[in-house]
C-alpha cells in the first residue's frame, strides 16, 4: 500500500511544513534534473543553478523553475531551506559555502532519492553499463501494464518524454549510481546488476576487488524478502554469485541462466530472440532496438516483470514498441548530403552516450551487424582524463575498429589534466596500432569542415561520447 507520507510529500528529511524552497546546485545534471522534477510535482518551490544550457535545463525552464547561470554565492538566500548537491559539485563551490554560512542544510542528492524510494516498492538498477536503457525498458513495461510507476532515470525515456516522473502506483524504478558508492544509501526491494567493469576506479582506490565488494554490500542490503536479478554472462557477476545471500534470478546467453537468450537475430534496428525460462516457458521477443547488449538489457527488465506478475502479452508489446532513450543509440535521421557538402546521397546519424571502451564496442558491433553495407564514421569525444588514462589501451583497440575516426579533445568533467593523456596522444597510438588514420580536431569549430570533406553517400555518422559532443554536432550539422 502506498504511504500517505510519500503521497503528501511529507518525508523525514523534507517536511513540507518547514521546507518550502529547495535549491539544486548543478541542476542540469540528468540525476539532479529528475529529482527536481519529482519534488516540483510534490509542490515544493524549486530553484537551481548550472554553468550552461542543455536539454535538461530547457525542460526545467519550461516547467517554470528559476535557474541561475553560473555558480555564485548571491544565488543562495535565507528563503532557501535545503541545498542539494551531487558528487560532481566541489565542496568549495561558492553556493555550497554560502549555504554553510547561512546555516542552510546541504545534502547529497542520493539522500532525497533514498527517502523517496523508502516509501515505495523500490527497484534499483545497478551496474557499470546498461543501467539507463534497462530502467527505460522496465519503466515502459510498468506503464504499459497500467501500474503508473515513479521513475528516476539517467536519460530521457523517449516514450515518456522525461527522465523522471512522480507516479501514484506503488513502484519506484531508479537508476543507481556506483560511481561514488552512493547506491549503498538506497533501500530497494529488488536489485538488478547488469555487469561489473572497471570504471570510476578513483572512487575504489584503483582496487577492482574493492569495487566487487561494494556491489556485494549493495546486494546484502536487500531485505530478506527481496531478490536480485543479475547477468550471469558477466564473469565478475558470476564470480560473486556464491556470496549473494538473497534469492537470485539470472539472465543472459549462458545456458545455465534462469532466463536464457537464444536464437538472437538482428536486422537493421530490430532484434529478434527467444527467452527460455527454466519453468519450460518461452517468450518470442521482438525488440525495437539493436545489439546483443540491448537483448541483455531487455532480459533483465523481463525478468523483473515476470517475477512481479506482469502478463507476458504486456511485456512483449512493450518490447516491440520500445522507442529507446535519448543519446542511447538514438537514431537522429537520414540527412541529405547537399545540406553539408553539396553531394548527392544521404548520411545516417546516430547519437550515443557511451564513453567506456566496452560501451563503444557494443555500439560498433550493433552497427556492423545491422548496417554492414555502410561506412562507419565516428566523431568521438573522450570523457575524463582518469578514464582515458586507466583504459587507454582498451580505447586504442576499440577505436581502431571504425572506418573513419574524428576525435575531439578530452572533456574533463571538472578533472585536472594528466600529463601525457590527451586526444592527440590517443590518435598517435591508434595510428601505430591499426590502419585507421584518426583525425584530431583540435578546435571544435573545424569539425564541420572535416565532415564536409569526408562524408559521402550511405555513410553512418556516429556521434559518440558523454560530454558536449552531441550539442556540438547537432549545432554544426543537424540544425543546418
Amino acid at each position: 500500500m502506498q504511504s500517505s507520507y510519500f503521497k503528501n510529500g511529507i518525508l523525514p528529511i523534507i517536511n513540507r511544513f518547514y521546507t518550502k524552497q529547495i535549491h539544486f546546485v548543478g541542476i542540469g545534471g540528468i540525476g539532479m534534473c529528475g529529482l527536481a522534477m519529482l519534488l516540483l510535482a510534490q509542490g515544493y518551490c524549486i530553484t537551481g543553478s548550472d554553468i550552461a544550457q542543455n536539454d535538461m535545463i530547457r525542460s526545467l525552464l519550461k516547467l517554470g523553475i528559476k535557474i541561475f547561470f553560473g555558480h555564485r554565492d548571491s544565488n543562495i538566500n535565507q528563503e532557501i531551506n535545503i541545498v542539494v548537491i551531487s558528487s560532481a559539485i566541489d565542496i568549495n563551490n561558492p553556493e555550497v559555502q554560502q549555504a554553510k554560512r547561512l546555516k542552510i542544510p546541504v545534502i547529497h542528492r542520493v539522500k532525497i532519492l533514498s527517502e523517496l524510494m523508502r516509501y515505495k516498492y523500490g527497484i534499483a538498477i545497478a551496474g557499470t553499463h546498461g543501467k539507463t536503457t534497462t530502467v527505460s525498458m522496465l519503466t515502459n513495461i510498468y506503464v504499459e501494464a497500467g501500474l503508473d510507476p515513479t521513475f528516476v532515470n539517467g536519460g530521457i525515456i523517449r516514450s515518456q518524454g522525461v527522465s523522471a516522473r512522480l507516479g501514484y502506483g506503488n513502484d519506484f524504478i531508479a537508476e543507481s549510481d556506483e560511481s561514488d558508492k552512493s547506491f549503498l544509501r538506497l533501500c530497494p526491494v529488488v536489485a538488478v546488476i547488469t555487469n561489473i567493469d572497471t570504471d570510476h576506479m578513483n572512487t575504489y582506490h584503483q582496487n577492482f576487488e574493492y569495487l566487487q565488494e561494494v556491489f556485494i554490500k549493495f546486494l546484502d542490503k536487500l531485505p530478506m524478502y527481496g531478490y536480485a536479478v543479475v547477468c550471469i554472462d558477466d564473469p565478475v557477476v558470476r564470480k560473486i554469485l556464491p556470496r549473494i545471500n538473497r534469492k537470485i534470478i539470472t539472465y543472459g546467453f549462458s545456458k545455465d541462466a534462469t532466463l536464457c537468450i537464444v536464437k538472437y537475430y538482428q536486422y537493421r534496428e530490430k532484434s529478434n530472440f527467444t527467452i527460455l525460462i527454466k519453468n519450460n516457458k518461452e517468450l518470442q521477443v521482438v525488440l525495437n532496438t539493436p545489439g546483443y547488449h540491448n537483448a541483455l538489457n531487455a532480459a533483465a527488465s523481463i525478468a523483473v516483470a515476470i517475477e512481479e506478475g506482469i502478463r507476458d502479452t504486456v511485456i512483449l508489446k512493450s518490447m516491440s514498441n520500445f522507442t529507446g532513450t535519448n543519446r542511447r543509440f538514438e537514431f537522429l535521421g537520414n540527412y541529405p548530403l547537399n545540406i553539408i557538402n553539396g553531394r548527392v546521397g544521404k548520411v545516417m546519424v546516430i547519437d550515443d552516450y557511451g564513453h567506456h571502451p566496452a560501451e563503444l564496442r557494443s555500439t560498433i558491433i550493433a552497427i556492423r551487424t545491422g548496417w554492414s553495407d555502410h561506412r562507419l564514421v565516428m566523431v568521438f569525444q573522450p570523457h575524463r582524463f582518469t578514464r582515458t588514462h586507466e583504459l587507454y589501451d582498451n580505447f586504442v583497440r576499440v577505436l581502431s575498429t571504425v572506418d573513419v575516426l574524428l576525435m575531439l579533445d578530452i572533456y574533463s568533467a571538472g578533472e585536472q589534466p594528466i600529463m601525457g593523456i590527451n586526444a592527440q596522444s590517443l590518435c598517435d597510438s591508434i595510428l601505430k596500432y591499426a590502419k585507421v588514420q584518426p583525425i584530431f580536431v583540435q578546435n571544435e569549430c573545424f569539425l564541420l569542415k572535416f565532415l564536409m570533406n569526408l562524408l559521402r553517400d550511405k555513410d553512418l555518422l556516429l556521434i559518440q561520447g558523454a560530454g558536449t559532443i552531441s550539442e556540438i554536432v547537432k549545432a554544426l550539422f543537424i540544425k543546418r
